[in-house]
């Protein structure tokens, strides 16, 4: 059983990323790992990252996540709110940088399209995440709802489990409340 991700054993992750993979990287913390990093969540059960390495580089960045799983005890998945969900205009522009390490720079994700992926689900802690990003202004209400329409709206490509009803009426409840 892996321990949960506070603060520290995610900044001790990156920390070791920085030193252990030695290439320049991109790596985008997309889920519950960034509501940590935020301070708006206490823990997380994993860190979930989407990347952008070099082909050539693939290999040993694998590796080195793979690595440092088993050494941390931390549960890494590759997973990115598009994957599941169809991202809102402009989401690339809104990843916030938030430090070097090594020669990985680490991002958080859009938090229009973490919210966005939340909506989906809306499990009793997503629901709360999405609540706790309006609450600190990380995102605003207007903003969302618009994003949201756009995403649904623009989507070209069908997912199977994406259902635009269900996020919009898991929306409305949550800006109602």
């Amino acid at each position: 059983m892996r321990e949960d991700i506070d603060r520290e054993r995610l900044r001790v992750f990156l920390d070791a990323l920085g030193r252990t993979f030695r290439r320049p990287a991109r790596l985008y913390l997309t889920a519950g790992e960034g509501m940590v990093w935020r301070g708006l969540r206490e823990s997380t059960r994993d860190i979930d990252v989407a990347y952008d390495v070099a082909l050539e580089h693939h290999d040993a960045w694998i590796r080195a996540i793979v690595e440092l799983k088993e050494r941390l005890n931390v549960n890494v998945e590759e997973a990115s709110p598009g994957d599941f969900v169809p991202l809102p205009p402009g989401s690339a522009d809104r990843a916030e940088f938030i430090g070097r390490f090594g020669e990985v720079d680490v991002f958080l994700f859009d938090p229009y399209s973490i919210a966005l992926s939340k909506l989906d689900r809306a499990s009793s802690r997503d629901v709360a995440d999405v609540r706790a990003l309006l609450d600190a202004g990380v995102i605003s209400a207007t903003r969302l709802r618009e994003l949201v329409e756009a995403a649904i709206t623009g989507d070209k490509r069908r997912r199977a489990k994406f259902d635009p009803a269900r996020v919009r009426r898991n929306l409305d409840a949550l800006l109602v409340e």
